[in-house]
């Protein structure tokens, strides 16, 4: 016999931290697109765009705090596959390129597959920052172009962005974690194999919930 526990993961900083980047990317995203695309909307949409920014910087800097003074599971050393987990990055994968057919590995906190690439966006997003804030009265630095710089890193962001939506998405349609409520309310749902055993050791890992252990680090 199954059964379903829900356990709260997520803290209401980490949820705070992922709200103000993601909105705030995609707003800015959607400003940036009408400072070249609608001329009659510029100076609008640049004081908002400026305004978007400032909550950017505050979610990531709120998230790089998070990284050094989080819980155990929002660190640094999080945001990287463990040793173990490797498997799991392999299935994730799969999963992706069969669009769900495949069964999808289970894990404690982030996802295996996208730790890495999580981190990777944070530098992407500092990078977008400086080049956003320099470009207008420096746009030549160290013979390097600002504003082709900003445009080309805003295009990876926004496809990273369509990608996360649409593996969260595919995550909820063929999976039983419920990856999109969790980032609201903090808890997600861990299918129990196994009723008896119990799931206080959990570890950041990916296997049954049964048999995984918290992460104490």
């Amino acid at each position: 016999m199954e059964r379903l526990q829900r356990v709260r993961v997520w803290s209401g900083w980490l949820r705070l931290s992922h709200a103000l980047i993601g909105l705030s990317t995609l707003a800015l995203l959607t400003s940036g697109w009408l400072l070249d695309a609608a001329p009659s909307l510029q100076e609008g949409a640049r004081d908002i765009h400026y305004l978007l920014a400032a909550l950017l910087v505050f979610g990531l800097a709120l998230r790089l705090l998070l990284m050094f003074r989080g819980s155990p599971v929002e660190r640094i050393d999080q945001l990287l596959p463990g040793d173990d987990e490797w498997s799991a990055v392999k299935e994730t994968g799969r999963f992706y390129l069969s669009l769900g057919k495949t069964p999808l590995p289970r894990w404690y906190a982030h996802n295996p597959l996208w730790k890495s690439l999580y981190l990777l966006l944070y530098v992407l997003l500092l990078v977008l920052v400086l080049s956003g804030w320099l470009r207008d009265e420096h746009p030549l630095l160290l013979g390097i172009y600002l504003p082709d710089v900003h445009a080309l890193f805003a295009t990876v962001v926004a496809w990273w962005s369509v990608l996360h939506v649409l593996a969260v998405i595919l995550h909820d349609y063929r999976g039983d974690a419920a990856d999109t409520s969790s980032i609201i309310n903090g808890h997600r749902l861990f299918l129990i194999e196994k009723p008896g055993l119990d799931p206080v050791e959990l570890q950041e890992t990916a296997v049954r919930l049964d048999q995984i252990g918290r992460p104490d680090r």
